[in-house]
């Protein structure tokens, strides 16, 4: 058996980005188990044959839809590197973007916390991808804490900002968690920096 990524082997072809977005916009609005596929066909204005040459199951149309999540996360992780000064910036950053997420009208919840709740059990293969993007989210704060000569362990600490705050935000419908945890990781860096300095 083939194991899942959240990279995708090849890009999606214009059908499939049209069924993937399609999907996307059903299950943040109504979560993945009550869609049913002929559901996704119709928001996405094809027949079902159309939906299922491009993708050949709601599994699939699942995983397409955690890759693009994945993907404008790497998107964005990319741009707050190239506009910031310094990789302390590049974290702060990151809960800026959160923050500019949760604001949105549309922001159900992370897709990846959501996907893991709703069908985690039932499905190791989604389980693994959403377990593959938060060890992405550590991995690339352990890099900038690496890069901003603190120790590899506050990632996690970091880590744990960024997946509280997409809870906390899913469940109170604000993007005030997002700025909470702004606070709490400069907080962090700069008790941290404070206790190097001597």
């Amino acid at each position: 058996m083939t194991l899942l990524t959240l990279t995708p082997p090849v890009a999606e072809t214009p059908a499939q980005r049209t069924a993937s977005k399609a999907a996307d916009d059903l299950f943040t609005a109504h979560g993945v188990i009550p869609v049913r596929f002929e559901d996704v066909a119709a928001h996405a204005g094809m027949s079902v044959d159309e939906l299922a040459s491009a993708y050949p199951s709601k599994q699939a149309l699942v995983v397409a839809v955690l890759r693009r999540w994945h993907g404008a996360w790497r998107r964005a992780l990319d741009h707050i590197a190239t506009t910031s000064a310094d990789p302390r910036d590049e974290i702060l950053g990151i809960f800026s973007y959160l923050e500019e997420c949760f604001a949105d009208e549309g922001w159900r919840g992370c897709a990846f916390i959501n996907g893991h709740a709703e069908l985690g059990r039932q499905d190791p293969e989604i389980a693994a991808l959403a377990a593959e993007h938060f060890r992405d989210v550590e991995s690339h704060l352990t890099l900038l804490c690496t890069r901003a000569d603190m120790p590899a362990h506050i990632a996690e600490t970091l880590s744990l900002l960024v997946e509280g705050a997409r809870v906390e935000s899913a469940v109170q419908g604000s993007a005030k968690p997002a700025r909470s945890a702004r606070l709490g990781a400069a907080m962090l860096m700069s008790v941290f920096e404070e206790r190097t300095a001597f």
